[in-house]
């Protein structure tokens, strides 16, 4: 039986791999997540943290790059999205319990089931990069170097209006589980996939992520929920506050086209990180590891080279 769409064979999965959950007793979740099988002599392994409504299988041609220079490479499913815990009301609501509740799952996925005794590396897009910058604040110890594409350091559409949620908190906390003003179930045409929406320039690698909702219906997120906004919005204060606690090489990506994350505190942040690099992709739209091959490939060469580097 097929489990997968008809697709390239570079964007399934690699040889070895594997999928399997795990529920975490300090938070509740049950979390999916994907990786090779042990190998002998890796150079290390890149832990993949996807980025809002996004899922592990996404990330396969990305796997396949760093396993053939030699990685071992695990990636994981938030809560409330992929196939890890849904929100029991609606599975498409994009909830959040709070950031704080994500690091602690990264924490217990990379403690119980990560061999730590091998260089690791950290890869985030979005909102993952948002979570990995903030496990690094908390723990330094952990990753020799780490990229971001697209870092959710400050959302674009709240630049201007944040401060005014804020005030408004307690009421909005009186809707908490409700969509954003015009938010909806996943349809189909939230994407369209023809290289000319906000996501990818690139109209194959732009159509994954609906060719894996509609193959697999489990895999499909709708609009955030004002409390992911709210617990966003208090996230990046915590961000904004510790960037200098991070001293390790980081990689940051920017995308030139970007509609949806703040590019312009991705540069101050930049500025506070010890050992950070920018790189900025002029042409690119906001998922960077879903664009052409032009971008797509010089965002992995770079962070390639930064992990290289850092061994």
């Amino acid at each position: 039986m097929i489990n997968h769409p008809a697709l390239d064979p570079r964007f399934l999965h690699p040889e070895n791999w594997k999928s399997a959950d795990f529920e975490n007793p300090e938070t509740g979740h049950q979390i999916h997540f994907q990786q090779t099988m042990p190998t002998q002599h890796a150079k290390g392994t890149i832990i993949a943290l996807p980025g809002l409504s996004e899922f592990s299988e996404k990330y396969y041609e990305t796997a396949q790059f760093f396993i053939k220079h030699g990685y071992r490479f695990a990636v994981i499913d938030w809560a409330y999205q992929g196939k890890s815990s849904r929100f029991n009301d609606n599975p498409h609501k994009r909830y959040s319990d709070g950031y704080d509740t994500d690091l602690n799952d990264l924490k217990y996925f990379i403690d119980h089931y990560i061999d730590t005794d091998m260089p690791l590396f950290l890869l985030g897009h979005s909102m993952g990069g948002h979570i990995g910058l903030r496990f690094l604040m908390q723990q330094p110890d952990y990753f020799q170097a780490a990229a971001f594409s697209a870092p959710m350091i400050g959302i674009k559409d709240l630049k201007y209006t944040g401060w005014l949620i804020q005030l408004l908190k307690p009421l909005f906390h009186l809707f908490k589980t409700s969509y954003v003003p015009g938010g909806k179930d996943w349809h189909e045409g939230a994407r369209k996939s023809d290289g000319a929406d906000i996501f990818s320039s690139d109209p194959v690698r732009g159509s994954l992520h609906n060719a894996w909702c509609l193959h697999n219906p489990a895999l499909q997120v709708g609009n955030v929920t004002i409390k992911w906004v709210l617990e966003s919005l208090a996230s990046a204060q915590i961000l904004k506050k510790n960037f200098d606690k991070i001293d390790i090489p980081v990689l940051l990506a920017i995308a030139g086209q970007e509609k949806l994350v703040d590019n312009d505190k991705i540069k101050k942040a930049a500025q506070k990180i010890k050992q950070s690099r920018v790189l900025v992709l002029p042409n690119a739209k906001h998922e960077i590891l879903v664009e052409t091959n032009e971008i797509y490939n010089k965002f992995l060469k770079e962070t390639l080279k930064i992990f290289t580097q850092s061994t």
